[in-house]
């Protein structure tokens, strides 16, 4: 029997709205469309958008992790995390799945992945954390985390994987982070 994880993965961040859409095509557009698309970019987007679902407001699934890991004491906060090679299938449910040039926006999950992280911390829930080509975003959010929350931070494991930091280099960022609440290397 494993452990339950309760969060949301950057895998579906462009399923997550941060602020109240007009629409859902207004929301996809406004996070998979470059500000001055090809006749080409907008026929892949609507091929994309007719598998996306309406999107989700991020209060409501903040307040709905919250809920739900009060409610599972001993769950993880996870998976959660950053992912930049990411990209968006033309159909989540085809097989085999065939991925869109599309990628989900840096700012939009880093957003995302920092409230879940500080929920985290507030609920002093160890953490299953996903960090795919993004080593120096992770540094920079783990000193963010450090400057905002102090020992409160590293008291929250974080189970990282999918990230190709050696054990040592892991070492060292926990020895540095902690010796000092914020510094030019996290």
């Amino acid at each position: 029997m494993g452990i339950r994880c309760i969060g949301y993965h950057p895998w579906w961040a462009h399923q997550i709205a941060l602020a109240k859409p007009e629409s859902k095509r207004k929301h996809y557009e406004s996070l998979l469309l470059p500000s001055s698309p090809s006749e080409e970019d907008l026929a892949t987007f609507e091929k994309v958008l007719e598998n996306q679902p309406e999107p989700r407001l991020f209060d409501d699934i903040l307040s709905e992790v919250r809920k739900n890991l009060l409610d599972f004491p001993n769950a993880l906060l996870g998976e959660i995390g950053l992912d930049r090679a990411v990209r968006i299938p033309y159909d989540y449910d085809a097989t085999p799945r065939v991925l869109s040039p599309f990628t989900i926006p840096f700012e939009h999950q880093l957003k995302i992945f920092e409230t879940q992280l500080e929920l985290a911390v507030e609920l002093k829930r160890n953490v299953s954390m996903h960090s795919v080509k993004a080593h120096d975003a992770t540094l920079q959010v783990f000193g963010r985390m450090t400057e905002k929350f102090g020992d409160r931070f590293w008291d929250v494991s974080v189970d990282l994987h999918s990230c190709g930091f050696s054990a040592q280099v892991w070492r060292d960022i926990e020895v540095q982070c902690r010796s000092r609440l914020v510094q030019s290397f996290c």
